[in-house]
């Protein structure tokens, strides 16, 4: 949410200093509506102005605040001969545009032929402009290899990435690991401290204190209309959430995890990526105390009873939500966004028990090198699912939701989302 909101708009200002001012403000959390649409409605400017390099590395952020894919990918093509001038997140955001644009072949999965051909060409426009940039290039094609089926290859192309910085949206390259087996691994449980639910069939969501304190409350009073014989366990990293649970008195079995894992080494990001981790990391000492666990995320709502989706499913060890099971498709997201984090079920069986100890296992690795090399830790749940699911279809039995079981409300753009979110959990 916006520190603060700007309504202004100062015309004497030229259209270069409109968008550093914008860049400027949105950095301190000041949003300003006014000269949001301005540069919206005068984007064309930008292929014919005279902007420096500052100026025009700003707009294409602001154009990526606005999700204007076309219009970065426009931007781009009228500073074709200059592109060699600007970072290479740049470049990032480029590729992006063109992956963004993919959306109805990606969603079907099919056209592989023609996202192949349309990846080769964003490829050979930005190793034009960047031609001594092959790493970060050979990246991009093995994101593109990735959608198109090679996810061996891509697999091993990304472990080689080494230290290259990427914008958010690719930060999962980072959490990717060479094929290991990981059977077997326990995680250690000496830093967690937990007090388990008297239920059999549980909600597990992981959290630090500010979302405790925004979202828990609001979580648990739907929970109680459409989960009241199930149980909801937080696994609070860093925080006791006794007292405010007992506060609530609501008719709902609470279980919760104190989290004492030390992560004053790691960076706010890497932290905030700690606490989406955290669930998965310790899932499988929570098969050992429930018949299963629905994993989910605290700003939104499980949409179905726990107990239910388990009884349906006692063929199953692991439900997804996701399209990867679908063999027909022949186009698939990034790794990072093909297996949904917060609607995941594992049930209490031998093999649902490996997945919790391979996953556990590949993100107490991913941590590691967030410590020791400085690694993002952005996207990382979902990308260890993605390759978790790879390297267990040989001795673990998956599926998917019959109905959508786990439901969010937001916008992730610019200065949105917090507003939406708290309405929709406050209003069922």
């Amino acid at each position: 949410m916006p520190v603060e909101v700007d309504a202004t708009l100062d015309s004497a200002l030229s259209f270069e200093q409109q968008i550093l001012k914008f860049g400027a403000a949105a950095r301190r959390a000041v949003h300003m509506p006014a000269l949001q649409r301005y540069l919206s409605e005068n984007a064309a400017r930008a292929v014919s102005s005279d902007l420096s390099d500052e100026a025009l590395t700003e707009f294409f952020w602001f154009l990526f605040s606005q999700k204007d894919w076309p219009r970065i990918r426009t931007t781009a093509e009228g500073a074709r001969g200059r592109l060699g001038n600007f970072l290479l997140h740049v470049a990032d955001l480029i590729f992006l545009a063109f992956y963004r644009s993919q959306r109805d072949r990606l969603m079907a999965g099919k056209e592989r032929d023609g996202f192949a051909r349309d990846a080769k060409e964003t490829t050979a426009f930005l190793r034009a402009g960047w031609p001594g940039a092959e790493r970060h290039l050979a990246a991009f094609e093995a994101m593109s290899a990735h959608a198109t089926g090679d996810v061996v290859h891509a697999r091993s192309s990304f472990v080689s990435v080494g230290d290259l910085k990427f914008i958010e949206p690719f930060a999962g390259i980072s959490s990717v690991l060479v094929e290991t087996d990981y059977a077997g691994t326990i995680v250690p449980e000496r830093d967690i401290e937990v007090s388990p639910s008297a239920a059999e069939h549980v909600t597990l969501l992981s959290l630090d204190r500010t979302y405790f304190e925004k979202y828990a409350l609001l979580v648990a009073r739907r929970y109680a209309q459409t989960n009241p014989t199930n149980g909801l366990h937080f696994h609070c990293v860093g925080f006791d959430p006794r007292e405010a649970i007992n506060s609530w008195d609501l008719p709902v079995s609470f279980g919760f995890t104190i989290d004492h894992t030390d992560l004053s080494g790691l960076e706010v990001r890497q932290k905030r990526g700690y606490y989406a981790s955290a669930r998965y990391i310790h899932l499988a000492r929570y098969l050992q105390l429930y018949r299963s666990v629905f994993v989910g995320d605290v700003d939104g709502h499980v949409a179905r009873d726990v107990r239910q989706m388990d009884s349906e499913n006692t063929h199953l060890d692991i439900l997804l939500s996701t399209k990867v099971l679908d063999k027909a498709r022949t186009l698939n997201r990034l790794p990072w966004e093909s297996v949904t984090a917060c609607s995941f079920m594992a049930r209490q069986t031998p093999g649902a028990l490996r997945f919790a100890n391979r996953i556990g296992a590949y993100l107490q690795r991913v941590v590691e090198n967030a410590r020791s090399m400085g690694k993002p830790i952005w996207y990382a749940d979902q990308t260890a699912l993605f390759y978790c699911w790879r390297d267990s279809e040989h001795d673990v039995t998956f599926g998917t939701f019959a109905k959508p079981a786990f439901v969010q409300r937001g916008s992730w753009q610019l200065f949105q989302g917090e507003k939406e979110r708290l309405d929709f959990l406050a209003n069922p």
